[in-house]
């Protein structure tokens, strides 16, 4: 799914990162003379090498000798355990790296884009292991391909983020865990999650597993830039609790003061848990408990009940208030270390609502440790997806849609059977976003009740201005168009897909709107073909974007959002300084490719 990574409710979905520094090359041990650090690279989606430009900000991996070696791959200095990492890295065509979680397990970095069949050996994909003893043809095994190709174009910046979790060892140094991707995310697709592997994958850089390990990037297969590393350790101690003391009172409590109520109940239990509870509602129960604190250190505490409560640290009120077991409720607070109080109060007056109550803790440097129970909480309920399928025709369908920020309310999905599909606003002539793979998730129009009316992609997404794309006179592109400004004419066929009619009464002209797959499936094409336009007489401009948004690769391919996509012109001809194109002729024709 596009960005909906079904993240579990109490899953912790920000990180403190630390960022390796690009200035220069002190952050990795000993690297070949391939390596550098530079200000920018570009690269068209054909191109097998990079265009540089120097200064600092980029890690760069090009072949400066005969040919590249296994002393290429670059060692960062850093040695990890559980890790999560995030980069941005560009390939041109054709290459080939790969990222190495403590030097020993590889996720794949490959030019894989528009592969309708992916294995392990593609981008994203956790690679192989390998054993020469299992004979000829069956060394390679274990390898993990990716749920679907999310690889964007060559010459393009991609995103990937890692969560790691190391193998464990015994004290006598027995493994008794496997190492295990928790989750891999490419280009904002949950590819990978809750992926173990048995051993080192082929390439390793060690001859055993271990507790700790480098980072390191392979760097003998051929170009690949790199930039905007960052990552999380998770070997700090964090916070634990001690017993846990309670007492109960049976009440209308409408706030979480006890004041001369008497209780009916006490008792010690291990952990926080709200099932000692007999009432489903009208209650008080009060829970006192030692907090030990390792290090002084700042300390998020994340509460979740049903009903109202109040949670304290050595009396000082940190979370509070009503609320649904689902909402989140987080305050941090400076900790010095050594042994505090916690006192969590929780109150339930209505009889409707599952019961539940969960409390977590976390600092920097360590993972979230959970202070209750696990029956204390309620299970996320599973939702099936109501996935929209554009397999055998295209497919077109009407919703709402967030863009922006901003709900949109005249939308319609264009699914192709080619795998790439675009959003549209009728009300504008705009597109709103393109993206490849699977066509759209409608789940949000049809569960429960349906209420948002939204769906979305379901694959590698690039959203687009929103914009009509023609101006008149070189007037600045605006923001919007009104109804009676750009008048919507409905649609017609062709050979199954939508073109989009419309008066535009500022040019005194009508339009057609064809936006069809590209040749070589690189994309989306679309033409927009001018109508009894004989009576215009200003100049008409295709406005592609800010000058700030654009990186001109070629006089007539132009990298946009910091090279996150490629708009192609036809004719060249585009005025980089105003980000703008003149029309010729009686339509324009332009290629969006990611």
């Amino acid at each position: 799914m596009r960005k909906i990574l079904l993240l579990l409710l109490l899953s912790w979905t920000s990180f403190a990162q630390q960022t390796i520094s690009l200035s220069d090359l002190q952050a990795f041990a000993q690297p070949s003379t391939n390596w550098s650090i530079e200000g920018a690279v570009r690269a068209t989606y054909s191109d097998t090498s990079f265009q540089v430009a120097t200064g600092k900000g980029v890690l760069l991996n090009t072949l400066r000798h005969g040919k590249y070696q296994r002393t290429d791959d670059l060692t960062f200095q850093l040695n990890h355990g559980d890790m999560r990492l995030m980069l941005d890295f560009m390939l041109p065509k054709g290459a080939n790296s790969g990222i190495y979680l403590q030097g020993r397990y590889e996720v794949q970095l490959y030019d894989s884009w528009g592969k309708t069949k992916i294995n392990f050996g593609d981008c994203g994909g956790i690679y192989e292991r390998w054993d020469e003893g299992r004979g000829k043809g069956n060394q390679g095994y274990e390898g993990n391909a990716p749920l679907q190709n999310a690889c964007k174009a060559p010459g393009t910046w991609q995103t990937i983020e890692i969560d790691f979790q190391a193998p464990r060892f015994d004290a006598t140094g027995k493994k008794i865990q496997n190492a295990r991707f928790k989750k891999v995310i490419l280009n904002g697709i949950l590819i990978h999650e809750n992926i173990e592997v048995s051993g080192m994958t082929r390439g390793a850089l060690f001859d055993a597993e271990a507790a700790f390990g480098p980072i390191r990037i392979q760097g003998d297969h051929g170009p690949v830039a790199f930039r905007n590393i960052r990552y999380e350790t998770f070997d700090k101690p964090s916070a634990s609790l001690g017993e846990v003391k309670y007492t109960y009172y049976s009440g209308k409590f409408t706030e979480p003061v006890i004041g001369q109520a008497t209780p009916v109940m006490a008792g010690t239990i291990p952990k926080l848990t709200v099932k000692v509870v007999p009432a489903k509602n009208d209650y008080l129960i009060r829970y006192q408990a030692e907090l030990t604190i390792p290090d002084a250190d700042t300390y998020e505490f994340e509460t979740h009940w049903t009903g109202g409560g109040v949670l304290k640290v050595d009396g000082k009120e940190l979370n509070q208030g009503a609320h649904w077991y689902s909402d989140k409720v987080t305050h941090s607070i400076y900790l010095a270390a050594g042994k505090h109080q916690l006192e969590l109060i929780h109150i339930k007056d209505f009889p409707w609502g599952p019961q539940a109550l969960g409390l977590l803790v976390k600092r920097v440097g360590s993972h979230p440790v959970i202070l209750h129970d696990r029956k204390s909480m309620i299970d996320p309920e599973a939702v099936g997806i109501v996935e929209v399928k554009a397999n055998a025709e295209p497919v077109m369908q009407r919703s709402f849609a967030f863009h922006l920020g901003k709900k949109k309310t005249h939308v319609i999905h264009v699914g192709d059977p080619s795998g790439v599909h675009y959003s549209y606003d009728l009300k504008q002539g705009a597109l709103l976003q393109v993206w490849r793979g699977p066509f759209l998730n409608a789940t949000q129009m049809w569960h429960d009740r349906g209420e948002p009316q939204t769906s979305e992609p379901l694959g590698v997404t690039v959203v687009l201005d929103g914009r009509f794309p023609l101006t008149l006179d070189h007037q600045a592109q605006p923001d919007s168009l009104n109804a009676t400004e750009l008048v919507y004419k409905g649609y017609k066929l062709e050979q199954g897909r939508p073109v989009f009619m419309y008066d535009w009464t500022a040019a005194k002209m009508q339009l057609e709107d064809r936006i069809v797959p590209a040749a070589n499936n690189i994309g989306l094409k679309r033409t927009i073909t001018f109508k009894n336009s004989s009576s215009l007489q200003s100049a008409l401009d295709f406005s592609i974007a800010s000058p700030k948004q654009i990186a001109a690769v070629n006089a007539s391919l132009v990298g946009l959002k910091d090279q996150s996509y490629f708009v192609q012109t036809t004719g060249g001809g585009v005025d980089f300084s105003v980000g703008r194109q003149a029309v010729q002729g009686t339509s324009l024709t332009y290629q969006i490719i990611w």
